[in-house]
């Protein structure tokens, strides 16, 4: 098995029906919204935005995306859709997705990285932990806004 890791540069069908399939893997029907073409391509373009993904050949097995906020004084990063597929979860992919997102995080000099994680995904959870995240004691809010 040979895993190319790195960031996702161009949107194609082929790039877009892998991460449609991957994040339905992680959001568990939970939303249940697919990702088109155009919000791939959005992403792409946004320079605050990264999609990092394992490779399997031309297949998309694993992808993590950091979001950057740049606020006055101070720049951050919010770690999205962390997610390897099913038939190739307990290979270490997602590590070398997360270090790859720290790496990247680093040399755009933010002074801290976040992520929220339910506690059902327990070996995600675990993950975090083991490479350094901090369980952080907090409120989380969500105001649903319908278009």
């Amino acid at each position: 098995m040979d895993i190319n890791i790195g960031i996702l540069k161009r949107a194609d069908s082929a790039s877009l029906r892998d991460i449609q399939g991957l994040l339905a893997q992680v959001r568990n029907g939970s939303e249940k919204d697919t990702a088109t073409m155009s919000e791939l391509r959005d992403v792409l373009k946004d320079k605050n935005t990264l999609i990092i993904v394992a490779k399997d050949d031309a297949r998309i097995v694993g992808m993590a995306m950091l979001c950057v906020t740049v606020r006055i004084g101070r720049r951050t990063g919010q770690v999205e859709d962390v997610v390897v597929d099913d038939s190739y979860r307990g290979k270490g992919l997602g590590k070398e997705l997360m270090y790859k997102l720290i790496e990247l995080a680093r040399r755009k000099k933010l002074k801290a990285i976040y992520l929220t994680s339910r506690p059902a995904r327990v070996a995600a959870n675990a993950l975090y932990q083991k490479i350094g995240f901090e369980k952080k004691e907090t409120n989380a809010y969500c105001l649903k806004l319908s278009l």
